[in-house]
């Protein structure tokens, strides 16, 4: 069944926040082949290294974050139905990707989706009650990344710790646990995701369809992925909501690109080297994409 447009969610609600074919050959015929041509492993392994060239974010570490902990997710700003049916697809992709979540109606959320008409005022009480909230940061660098560029952006802490388990917040001045840095193949340590507040600004929302946006919101809760400042060259949720991708740019759902990147990163070894996490990302996604 359709889900109707965030706009009618959003009536009367004002700014509350939160393959190839070929003709037989005849003798003396010429030969006309038409259709796509078929991707050569080499190019859907350039196609895998650009994404999470564009994509990946390096923890303080240098690894890339994921969830060790279960997953609790939290949506306000909209009618109570909209929130709940936002926030529970969140959860149900995450599942598929064997992310753990906490359905608990008290569970303690750990990702936070809030929809408002003044996303930059949010962000800025969010900070001034948590400074933790905008993820690690050094004092220079705090009004950078707090700007709001997008309609839909999110804001990450992470974590530095031994094995799957919770580690200790990422913060300037606060030294990170040690690993194992005479080793070129683990670091003995892992990065993990702690907390994602992810605002959405009603203003350009509207008029989306709630099953495309819950899609997006899915994406950037479940990798730590940065602020877009281009349209994306990768075909990707990600560009739904960015200002400077034209319509025909604009997927609705996961991608097929989104789907693997996602799967492969929660396949890698949380403790590998940034070398091999990325490596091991890069191929699983080739074969997933020589697959389609």
């Amino acid at each position: 069944m359709r889900v109707r447009p965030l706009l009618l969610a959003l009536c009367g609600f004002g700014s509350a926040p939160l393959a190839a074919q070929q003709q037989p050959q005849d003798s003396g015929q010429t030969i006309t082949v038409t259709g796509e041509r078929e991707d050569s492993e080499a190019e859907r392994r350039r196609e895998a290294s650009r994404f999470v060239d564009s994509h990946a974010v390096r923890t303080r570490i240098g690894q890339l974050a994921r969830w060790h902990e279960p997953v609790c997710v939290r949506a306000g700003g909209l009618p109570l139905e909209m929130n709940a049916r936002i926030a529970i697809r969140v959860m149900e992709i995450a599942e598929r990707l064997g992310i753990p979540t906490n359905r608990a109606e008290l569970c303690r959320p750990n990702v936070r989706i809030a929809f408002t008409s003044e996303p930059q005022r949010m962000v800025a009480l969010a900070e001034r009650r948590n400074s933790q909230v905008i993820g690690f940061h050094y004092a220079a660098q705090r009004d950078r990344i707090m700007a709001v560029r997008q309609p839909v952006q999110a804001w990450y802490v992470t974590t530095t710790g031994a094995g799957d388990g919770a580690g200790t917040i990422d913060q300037a001045g606060v030294r990170a646990p040690g690993g194992n840095p005479g080793s070129r193949l683990s670091n003995g340590i892992s990065s993990g995701l702690a907390h994602v507040l992810i605002l959405a600004d009603t203003r350009h929302v509207a008029g989306e369809e709630a099953d495309a946006i819950a899609e997006l919101v899915a994406f950037l809760a479940l990798a730590q992925t940065p602020v877009a400042e281009t349209c994306d060259e990768s075909d990707t949720i990600l560009n739904l909501m960015n200002p400077a991708c034209p319509p025909a740019r604009r997927p609705v759902a996961l991608t097929q690109h989104d789907s693997a990147y996602l799967q492969a990163l929660y396949r890698m070894d949380s403790e590998a080297a940034p070398r091999m996490q990325r490596g091991s990302i890069v191929q699983n996604m080739t074969e997933a994409l020589g697959g389609r």
